[in-house]
């Protein structure tokens, strides 16, 4: 008997150990509902654990179901969460075709001219200054018959980690274990009575996050912190503004002339510029950067569309919008797609 329960703390061990080490087999358990949600209640609710900003993650609507009509558009989109597999995918799209790359990824690509191809660039307010310090580069684009595919293939996960340097050994994302470990029930209760005890009694939240000053908004920090260049509170000068507009137009410049028909822009506004702008003073970047005369893209205007909404506009407990704003977004953008070009759609 003790022989066996040796065996099943080793094999308890050992699983635990694969299932922080590999994203891909961490990820497949999750999806199958074997591993806790650490996202469940919002990404900032993960970081605080204070409860009053506990609100279960809602899945949105679909636009464009399976099977519904589609136009002769290839939509390729380079973009940060709000565009994350699992927020927006090629259902919420009237496009035929729909790709998408991450800020950090890179991607090599061929467009079908048979399609009118259109490049969507969206970035959130708070890293915006960041992605367009310099030209965007995340596609490349190749005139042979090759299959869209990323320009290199993650290695596995183990065999990384086995092969690896000790420096790259210590990267195993510890997350992952916490995740593992302490994200059930009832160590999230814990967690939830050390947070209230951190606030009322130390007036203290987590380091990455800020509360509004009545407390009943909660931010990531990079957002409201004023010294930092990804808050809306830090000022922008007319030098910056003009370095920004000409890598937007020189990336314009670039994508047209490797075979896009239309580019898009589409800044999504920080929490804090919707919710509590009184915090500070906005630097108006959205606006300065739209309303521009010397800008080339086409603008879906994400910030009209959801300041009037305030604080209904973005979840309680995380730094991203509603379904409520995610779809006036989406709706806007196909609007365009549609005008773009009179497209057939069977």
């Amino acid at each position: 008997m003790r022989q066996l329960a040796r065996l099943i703390l080793i094999f308890i061990l050992v699983a635990i150990f694969l299932i922080g080490l590999s994203k891909s087999f961490y990820h497949t358990l999750g999806l199958a509902g074997y591993l806790p949600d650490d996202y469940k209640y919002g990404d900032l609710y993960r970081f605080t654990n204070l409860v009053q900003f506990k609100q279960a993650h809602v899945t949105c609507p679909k636009l464009y179901p399976t099977g519904a009509p589609k136009a002769s558009i290839a939509l390729y989109a380079i973009g940060d969460s709000f565009m994350e597999p699992g927020s927006v995918d090629s259902s919420d799209f009237i496009a035929q075709r729909y790709s998408y790359t991450h800020w950090n990824d890179q991607k090599t690509i061929r467009l079908d001219t048979s399609l009118h191809n259109v490049l969507l660039i969206e970035s959130v307010e708070r890293h915006f200054r960041e992605h367009l310090a310099t030209l965007i580069t995340n596609l490349s684009i190749v005139q042979s018959s090759i299959p869209n595919t990323p320009a290199s293939m993650p290695t596995n996960d183990l065999v990384a980690f086995l092969e690896g340097t000790h420096d790259s050994r210590l990267k195993v994302p510890e997350e992952r274990y916490d995740n593992v470990l302490f994200n059930w029930p009832v160590f999230l209760r814990l967690k939830e009575f050390k947070a209230w005890l951190n606030l009322h009694l130390f007036d203290r939240t987590h380091a990455m996050t800020s509360l509004s000053p009545d407390r009943k908004h909660v931010f990531l920090n990079l957002d409201t912190d004023s010294t930092l260049i990804n808050s809306n509170f830090n000022s922008v000068s007319e030098e910056e503004i003009t370095k920004l507009i000409t890598h937007l137009n020189e990336s314009f410049d670039k994508y047209r002339s490797l075979g896009f028909d239309e580019i898009y822009l589409s800044i999504i506004p920080n929490k804090t510029t919707v919710t509590t702008p009184e915090m500070g003073p906005y630097n108006h970047l959205i606006e300065r950067i739209q309303s521009d005369t010397r800008l080339k893209v086409k603008i879906i205007d994400a910030y009209s569309l959801v300041k009037p909404l305030g604080a209904e506009g973005y979840q309680k407990g995380d730094s991203h919008w509603t379904c409520q704003s995610r779809d006036l977004w989406l709706r806007a953008i196909n609007e365009q797609l549609t005008k773009s070009r009179i497209p057939s759609i069977p």
